[in-house]
Parts: C-alpha cells; sequence; structure tokens
C-alpha cells in the first residue's frame, strides 16, 4: 500500500458490504481498526501470504481445526503504560476479503454482540475496549482519533463514498 487513503479506499468497500450483510452499521470504527492494527496495509502480518489486518490470534477453535497461522512478536498492554512483548499466534487468511470476513467472523460471537447495537464509532470503539480485543489502553481514543482524521464517518451511512 502507498498510502492510507489508498488502503481505504481498496479496504473500506470490503468492511461496508460485509458488515452491512451481516448486521452491523458501523463501519467507521472497523476501518480505523484495519488502519491501526494493519498500519495501513503495509504491516508484515497484512502482507500476502497473511491477510490479517485486525491483529486477530488464533485461539483454542481456530488451532483444533488446524487452520493457518503465522507466529509473531507483537507488544500487549497488561499494565497501564507497561507493553510486553509476546509471541503469539496470528490467524492467515487467503486475501483481503477473507480478511475482512475473518473480523466479522472472530465478533460474530456473544461477547461481542453488543457491536451489533452501537449507535456511532465511540459507541463501538468503547465497547470494543469494554469487551476486551485490545489491550491497549489508548485503543479507544486510538481509534476515534483515527475516525475524524480520515472522515470516516461517511462510511456508517452505509456508503461507500467513490474515491
Amino acid at each position: 500500500m502507498a498510502n492510507t487513503q489508498e488502503f481505504i479506499n481498496q479496504i473500506a468497500p470490503l468492511i461496508v458490504t460485509e458488515g452491512k450483510k451481516r448486521g452491523y452499521s458501523v463501519f467507521s470504527a472497523v476501518i480505523a481498526q484495519a488502519i491501526i492494527e494493519s498500519n495501513s496495509g503495509k504491516s508484515k502480518l497484512s502482507q500476502p501470504p497473511n491477510y490479517n489486518f485486525f491483529g486477530l490470534k488464533t485461539g483454542s477453535a481456530w488451532d483444533k481445526a488446524g487452520k493457518p497461522f503465522v507466529a509473531m512478536k507483537t507488544k500487549e498492554e497488561y499494565v497501564a503504560g507497561k507493553l510486553t512483548t509476546i509471541t503469539a499466534k496470528f490467524r492467515k487468511y487467503g486475501s483481503m476479503a477473507e480478511g475482512v470476513a475473518g473480523y466479522y467472523d472472530f465478533i460474530a460471537t456473544k461477547r461481542y454482540a453488543n457491536l451489533k447495537t452501537a449507535k456511532n464509532y465511540i459507541e463501538y470503539a468503547n465497547f470494543l475496549k469494554m469487551d476486551g480485543y485490545a489491550t491497549s489502553s489508548s485503543y479507544v481514543n486510538t481509534i476515534c482519533s483515527t475516525v475524524t482524521k480520515y472522515s470516516l464517518q461517511s462510511y456508517d451511512l452505509g456508503n461507500v463514498p467513490v474515491p
């Protein structure tokens, strides 16, 4: 990816289409997550052959099913302000579209059910943090500032603006 706007132009239509299909109405926060978690599609985890744009770890069901993964170092913030480096197993997908669908599969659990009820990106971001999606103490602020920086709110209308 050359820049963040190109990344948005590529991933936003997939996020909006897949999310609408599954009954979600807030897409700006999801696009912001993809920007943050994948460094606008530049991270090693988001690049082929991994296509993981959301930092999704494997978990026992994924491992038990023998699905593909990649082990990588990552930083977690278990204690506010203190980063701990760990090696974790992350999910691998076959394409950008599969990676986006994988995100919606991941949040289609009881743990994240409240995300479908979010009325705006601020509520969505707060639900994500409350549900334990990320360990970063600044995750909500980072999502919200990313949404406003790139004017992603327009995607919450379910529109896919033409670049």
